[in-house]
């Protein structure tokens, strides 16, 4: 599924995108399911979620993890045919699993996310980062007007960048990188390096930039399950609980942020 040009789009600047990767039926039930996971209740042994709080104090879901196992039509629908597992280990070059899931609803009067490296920005307190390719599932168009992602092309091979304590990279250091946005059409999917440098802005928007993140592994580099990794999750960046303080909510990781 994959051309040689994508396949060497990849090596060369760390990111590469598969245009109308679903079709229109299916774009539309992604997002309609997409749309149900965010009226669930927050669970305190399931799925995990974070919140915000807007500018005109509402309280709007951020972030959703470890959801498919509790949302088969969503999990088959991505990966029962196992195109994007294929294409994954042709980029990589072996055999992958998959560590994690994440949904990020990005609705208007969201935050932003700083310069970082997926390598490292996961707190959960491993001795070796282990991700190697994620991919991202466009739910909504995105782009630099809302809040859509910005990349530094050619950065993936230089390893991990200076950072502070929650994964952000220094800013006289992202400062000195080359940026280009990248925009994609629903049903398009996305897949970058782990290494790759990204950032993206707060969404001032009126649309929301809804995206699912699924993040694999080389088989070949062991490390946690997928279930160790979301115990890991809850124990070190830990989500939100049935009984929370609008003004005290827990932020998703270290790289997020709200102007």
């Amino acid at each position: 599924m994959l051309t040689e040009a994508q396949k060497a789009t990849w090596h060369k600047i760390g990111y590469v995108k598969l245009e109308e990767f679903f079709d229109q039926e299916n774009r539309e039930r992604l997002s309609t399911l997409v749309e149900d996971i965010s009226r669930w209740d927050i669970s305190d042994d399931k799925w995990l979620m974070w919140f915000e709080k807007t500018t005109d104090n509402r309280k709007i879901i951020s972030k959703v993890e470890n959801f498919l196992e509790f949302n088969a039509p969503l999990r088959d629908l991505m990966l029962a045919d196992h195109r994007i597992k294929s294409i994954v280990e042709s980029l990589l070059e072996e055999d992958a699993r998959m560590l994690k899931e994440l949904l990020i609803f990005k609705y208007p009067d969201s935050g932003g996310y700083r310069p970082h490296q997926d390598i490292y920005h996961v707190p959960h307190k491993l001795p070796d980062r282990m991700v190697h390719a994620i991919v991202a599932i466009a739910i909504d168009d995105s782009g630099p007007d809302n809040g859509g992602l910005f990349f530094s092309p050619a950065n993936h091979k230089k390893g991990v960048f200076p950072m502070d304590a929650g994964g952000v990279i220094y800013p006289d250091i992202a400062e000195t990188f080359a940026w280009e946005p990248v925009s994609w059409k629903a049903g398009d999917i996305f897949i970058f390096d782990d290494y790759a440098p990204h950032y993206s802005k707060p969404n001032k928007s009126e649309n929301s930039r809804r995206v699912i993140y699924l993040v694999f592994q080389r088989a070949s580099t062991g490390g946690p399950t997928r279930a160790e990794y979301n115990k890991l999750k809850r124990a070190y960046n830990p989500p939100e609980g049935k009984v929370s303080d609008i003004d005290e909510l827990k932020p998703p990781n270290g790289i997020f942020y709200r102007e």
